[in-house]
């Protein structure tokens, strides 16, 4: 027994450790230790098809912890019907797993769901609950969705873990469905949009992975045709002045200080590059034509296919 009590010591000292090595703040370490964990209870229950991991803890596990930190956890629901006592239900039988291996234990009774409604035609739920790590707690966020397409189709990842424990594999959206969303929200905001963070996922994605650009136009199409997305030829996004709005810049640096990133990074570096990728693919379904080519990432550019 003595052994079992001393887990949440031994881990949060692992934690620390990996803080002072990487630099990155223990809190941020000890809040992905939990999501982690909880992915890994998602992964051995019956749950693991219904639940696709979707968002910025997606976009984090696919650059290696690269990306930028996320608070909240995103799923997509799948068999699965949008309704609270059948979602918390499933939520308070996967946090009842128990790995007495990874010191973590959820207070059940704190265990809330609440209705979401972000826009008009996407109600989702919101799920929170409490982590314990021994005295240690954080409050899990949980935001569930419903009815979207993934293009191409779901994929069985090995989310990456912190400490020598068992990997979760989990289902998770494609990245080129998490472009397509993005991509859609900056067609729709347009010059009103002021949510720095899909600028930012995309340029991430861009810049560390090839897309081959068949399965692009078919995810961007079929996003936009579910969610009644109007292609308009001359949008303001892929203009100069979109890049060079004095207020976008001063929006985007503050962004960038809240995220901590160090890097100079201008924004109309990441629009450069964001409308060599997306303004092609975008012209191609308006033109009605099908779209072969091969994004290089370290190219950043389009390829033709040999």
């Amino acid at each position: 027994m003595s052994e079992i009590k001393n887990i949440p010591a031994s881990v949060s000292e692992r934690l620390k450790n990996i803080a002072k090595k990487s630099g990155k703040a223990f809190d941020t370490l000890l809040l992905l230790y939990f999501q982690e964990r909880f992915l890994y209870r998602l992964s051995i229950s019956e749950y693991r098809d219904k639940f696709i991991l979707k968002g910025g803890l997606f976009l984090f596990s696919q650059t290696q912890f690269k990306a930028r930190p996320t608070k909240d956890v995103d799923f997509l629901a799948r068999q699965i019907a949008n309704e609270l006592d059948l979602l918390r239900e499933s939520f308070v039988s996967i946090c009842s797993i128990a790995v007495p291996t990874d010191g973590i234990a959820f207070q059940l009774d704190e265990l809330t769901t609440e209705r979401i409604k972000e826009d008009a035609d996407y109600e989702g739920v919101r799920i929170k609950v409490t982590a314990l790590l021994g005295r240690m707690r954080k409050s899990l966020q949980f935001d569930i969705g419903f009815g979207d397409v993934v293009v191409p189709k779901p994929q069985l990842i090995e989310y990456p873990v912190l400490l020598d424990m068992t990997a979760p594999q989990v289902q998770a959206y494609s990245r080129e469905s998490v472009i397509s969303e993005k991509f859609e929200a900056m067609i729709t905001l347009s010059v009103m949009n002021s949510r720095m963070k899909d600028f930012y996922d995309i340029y991430t994605l861009l810049t560390t992975n090839n897309f081959d650009g068949r399965i692009l136009h078919e995810a961007v199409s079929e996003t936009f045709q579910q969610r009644g997305t109007i292609f308009e030829k001359e949008h303001p996004l892929f203009h100069e002045e979109f890049a060079e709005n004095e207020g976008r810049t001063k929006q985007w640096q503050a962004f960038l200080r809240r995220l901590g990133v160090e890097e100079q990074l201008a924004f109309q570096d990441v629009m450069d590059a964001l409308v060599s990728f997306l303004e092609p693919v975008y012209h191609s379904i308006i033109d009605e034509k099908e779209f072969f080519k091969r994004w290089s990432y370290t190219e950043k550019a389009w390829k033709n296919n040999n």
